[in-house]
């Protein structure tokens, strides 16, 4: 589909008049002639508000008056994508007559893309940017957010920068190859397109706002902390950069600076309901449990704007209660969370969080066995038991639990680290050794926080890893034997 969203087809007074006939025609029962474009636009529109229901009605109208347009079947294939019924969408694409048109080849690539067949894809592609009319920087751009899109930068750059080439002016350009530079790991590449930008015009609040912006996506919080500092000189009270602070510092985990942004944020604009979500998240991680619970209660009352998830703030206002000894009240309002939407396995498991830390272990169990029924397969769900199992020192059911999620779904995320710490509290040394080995070969960055996540009195097991890190780095092939679950 194009880049459009939904306000782009509303600033369109052509579109505006042309959907108001079509809706009007609906509601009345009758049938007009529109064209095939126009038709693909309302579906498209349609589909940017997630009316998908009204999109594929559109779509079935236009087939009607337009049989095999290409245009149309090109949306309905988008959509479909948008829907994750690639197979549906597969079948559409190998249906269009018209194989040589531009956006039926990119509709190609994308599903090949999906597929991994990355070579394809681009062969699809050049054969696209060959024909000269294609051969221009709309679609150069299409084609870099194709890749960005599928999480793949590097094959997205070389599209980025020939499209900044041919207009060097164009700030927006400029931001999505710079992001794409930071997405790449070449940071002062991405950096220094700002930096031409700030050399010409040092004192531009935005310029500034936008080198910050690309670090906090570049993930480094300390430099973008820089570059709104220097904001906040040229404009004190600028709400992006105060805002864009308070969340540098929460990444950073200096909870007290990232609330006093967060607070001065709030005075510029009052009643969001985010920030004072976020006011209450600092106040939780620096354990002001009275604070955040009316924080949270405060974000339940703002219905403006931008608020966060009920759900997400009944189950801190539990979490809070938990933590201040009043298990009446925990569960009370993390029964609410289970009653917003009761498929949501994160609010049993937190409730059984909530009765282990009460040391009720029966009905933490019943807790847990309703997150399971959801989904009995599913490694996410384990994975979460096994891990509040750890932090209660229950470490032979967290055992249990990561062998599960090894079980259905080998290599999981960060599981062979919560193998190598169950096995290391439990005395397991060998398992420990290959566990821990298999994390460090996996995700070595990952290793060099794992002595945080560990209890504070867990001095053994610390000893362990700190031991055998420094075996690994002494033996690179260091193995002891082959997992249980091969």
């Amino acid at each position: 589909m194009s880049n459009y969203s939904s306000s782009d087809f509303e600033q369109d007074k052509e579109f505006k008049q042309a959907l108001a006939q079509y809706e009007e025609m609906k509601a009345a029962k009758r049938t007009g002639y529109f064209d095939a474009d126009q038709l693909a636009d309302f579906a498209e529109y349609y589909a940017s508000l997630q009316q998908y229901d009204e999109a594929f009605e559109v779509i079935d109208y236009a087939l009607s008056i337009h049989p095999a347009n290409t245009e149309v079947l090109v949306i309905k294939a988008h959509i479909l994508i948008d829907l994750e019924k690639i197979e549906e969408a597969k079948e559409i694409a190998l249906s269009i007559s018209e194989s040589y048109d531009r956006d039926v080849k990119m509709l190609k690539a994308e599903l090949l893309i999906m597929e991994k067949k990355l070579e394809e894809a681009d062969t699809l592609i050049q054969e696209m940017v060959s024909q000269d009319e294609n051969n221009e920087e709309d679609n150069w751009l299409d084609i870099a957010f194709l890749y960005t899109d599928s999480d793949l930068p590097e094959k997205a750059l070389p599209w980025f920068e020939k499209a900044f080439e041919a207009d060097p002016e164009n700030d927006e350009i400029r931001m999505n190859l710079a992001e794409c530079y930071g997405q790449s790991k070449q940071i002062d590449k991405g950096a220094d397109l700002y930096n031409k930008l700030l050399d010409k015009d040092p004192y531009s609040v935005q310029y500034w706002f936008d080198l910050g912006r690309f670090y906090y996506v570049a993930k480094e919080f300390n430099k973008a902390l820089e570059a709104y500092e220097f904001a906040l000189t040229i404009e004190a009270d600028h709400p992006g950069s105060i805002l864009m602070t308070a969340h540098c510092y929460y990444q950073l985990e200096n909870y007290e600076k990232s609330c006093e942004f967060y607070e001065r944020y709030e005075e510029t604009e009052p009643k969001s309901g985010m920030t004072v979500f976020f006011i209450g998240l600092c106040h939780y991680s620096l354990k002001n449990y009275e604070k955040c619970i009316l924080k949270f209660k405060e974000a339940l009352g703002i219905n403006q704007g931008l608020s966060p998830d009920t759900i997400d703030i009944y189950t801190y206002i539990a979490l809070s209660y938990s933590e201040l000894k009043l298990l009446e009240e925990a569960i009370h309002y993390i029964d609410l969370a289970i009653n917003e939407d009761a498929s949501c396995a994160d609010s049993y498991l937190n409730k059984g969080k909530i009765y282990l830390g009460f040391e009720d272990r029966k009905n933490a169990s019943i807790s847990f066995g309703e997150a399971i029924k959801l989904n009995p397969e599913n490694p996410k769900t384990f994975s979460e038991m096994g891990t509040i199992y750890f932090e209660n020192k229950m470490y032979d059911r967290a055992l249990k639990c990561f062998e599960t999620v090894e079980f259905y779904s080998p290599g999981y995320d960060n599981n062979y680290l919560l193998l190598a710490y169950a096995n290391g509290a439990l005395g397991n040394i060998e398992d420990f050794n290959y566990y821990f080995i298999q994390a460090t070969k996996q995700n070595p960055e990952n290793i060099l926080q794992s002595l945080d996540y560990l209890p504070e009195e867990e001095t053994e097991l610390k000893q362990l890893i700190i031991d055998l890190r420094k075996a690994i780095e002494e033996d690179e092939n260091l193995n002891t034997r082959k997992s249980k679950f091969n």
